[in-house]
């Protein structure tokens, strides 16, 4: 059981969390169709897979949350694993009791989510209708759940720029643009409100590498954005968490009005 990375690890609990929603929901799973699927996109046997959601049940008795019926607690996990497991859980678990969307919007932008994990995609190709559509779009926008849910417990749940705690309309914006795996490294990202990711997007608002103040550009003087000017950036829940310096002077150096 040695040697899991934080990425397996992550993915084992998005799992986890998946199979709840799907039970809350009145919906049947096949674990072991889960774990297969695991296996099949990370490697390792399901049988790997399936012990370690019995570590996550171990793990979420230990915090006192409820488990997935059918997943026997394993109390082999070791510190480590724990470690690791605990701030992904209890993110997720704060996740979902801050959703205020109706519920019928709120297990399409799940089930969305799931479609999207399980294809690395954004874009099913089986939707063709409008609404479903809308709700891939919102999806494609926040960006990608496990790099969005990162983001969220690394500043807290509120915008980096404007402070905002509306957690439906954060989105996780790339500050060197996605390429791979290595880019969906919190370091290069940031949480901000949609307007805001959209403006960071098309650099009219950035962040000056070496005091990480908010800077604007001459197009939103008269606009209500021209108060951010000057704002500074929020800081991350742990130090290692803080967005590159690196990576903020690639995108200074993409705003023209600079």
């Amino acid at each position: 059981m040695s040697g899991w990375t934080q990425q397996e690890l992550a993915a084992a609990v998005d799992a986890y969390r998946w199979m709840e929603q799907r039970v809350a929901q009145g919906h049947s799973i096949n674990k072991a169709q889960v774990y297969r699927e695991l296996s099949q996109r990370h490697g390792r046997s399901p049988k790997s897979w399936e012990y370690r959601m019995q570590n996550i049940s171990y793990v979420l008795q230990q915090l006192g949350q409820p488990r997935l019926d059918g997943l026997r607690p394993a109390a082999n996990v070791g510190p480590t694993i724990t470690r690791q497991l605990t701030p992904l859980l209890q993110t997720t678990g704060e996740l979902a009791g801050l959703n205020s969307l109706s519920n019928a919007i709120q297990k399409e932008l799940e089930e969305e989510e799931r479609l999207a994990e399980a294809a690395h995609v954004f874009s099913p190709s089986n939707v063709e209708d409008q609404r479903r559509r809308a709700v891939a779009s919102i999806v494609r926008r926040r960006g990608q759940p496990a790099f969005r849910k990162a983001l969220l417990a690394a500043y807290d749940f509120r915008c980096a720029v404007t402070g905002c705690g509306l957690v439906e309309i954060l989105e996780a914006a790339h500050v060197y643009p996605y390429k791979n795996e290595a880019t969906n490294s919190v370091t290069n990202g940031l949480l901000l409100r949609a307007d805001v990711h959209t403006l960071f997007d098309l650099c009219l608002i950035a962040v000056d590498p070496g005091s990480l103040r908010v800077l604007t550009a001459p197009l939103l003087r008269d606009s209500e954005y021209a108060a951010l000017t000057g704002s500074q950036l929020a800081t991350t829940v742990r130090g290692e968490q803080t967005v590159s310096r690196d990576s903020l002077e690639w995108h200074l150096s993409r705003c023209e009005w600079r």
